[in-house]
């Protein structure tokens, strides 16, 4: 059985590769939905892997037989046109590769945009580059701090200005990316319960 993704605290640079397909598999499901609730369906749903299976594996194994899409349904994943095309790509194409597939070739699969491939990337990586993860929450913080952000989530079009925003506060907060993005991520998610990080002065 699968440890469960810590939605609280998903950065681990230091994850199998059977780990690596569980987060990539959870990076997936999680956009747009509560990352705790997803966290514990993918629990569930990799429960049935036989024993010496990985995610990966037990993907291809379930498509094979024409199950995925039913034990994706059994635990109440969502996302079941997506999922049922998307889970099995991955399982073909990355399998092995997790911790070096560059994010252009993560973004290529059909439900991988450039959120979620950096999701993946920063929070798996030591040494991601210089990336940033476009969610709402950090939307609601760009705008915080006086950046005009436009309503709905990017494209890739507008992606790469937030991305640099996000960047930019990152660096002046003295703080590593992954560290930071949780940090904002955890104040918004609480409800404002955890601090903002602070950024330095510049005069």
């Amino acid at each position: 059985m699968p440890s469960m993704i810590d939605a609280y605290n998903v950065t681990r640079f230091d994850r199998t590769e059977r780990e690596l397909q569980e987060y990539l598999m959870f990076c997936l499901a999680v956009a747009g939905k509560k990352a705790t609730v997803i966290a514990t369906k993918l629990n569930e749903l990799l429960s049935r892997m036989q024993p010496g299976e990985d995610p990966f594996s037990y993907v291809l194994r379930l498509q094979s037989h024409g199950l995925l899409e039913a034990e994706l349904m059994r635990v109440r994943m969502g996302k079941y046109s997506l999922l049922r095309h998307a889970y099995p790509t991955i399982a073909t194409r990355f399998s092995g590769r997790l911790s070096s597939v560059p994010i252009s070739e993560l973004e290529t699969v059909k439900g991988i945009g450039p959120k979620t491939a950096r999701y993946f990337a920063l929070h798996s990586r030591a040494r991601p580059g210089d990336i940033a993860v476009i969610d709402t929450h950090v939307m609601k913080y760009l705008r915080h701090l006086g950046h005009a952000v436009p309503n709905r989530l990017p494209t890739r079009s507008n992606y790469g200005r937030l991305e640099n925003l996000m960047i930019a506060a990152a660096r002046s907060s003295g703080m590593g990316m992954a560290g930071f993005d949780l940090a904002v991520w955890s104040h918004y998610a609480s409800g404002g319960m955890t601090p903002l990080p602070s950024l330095e002065q510049h005069g």
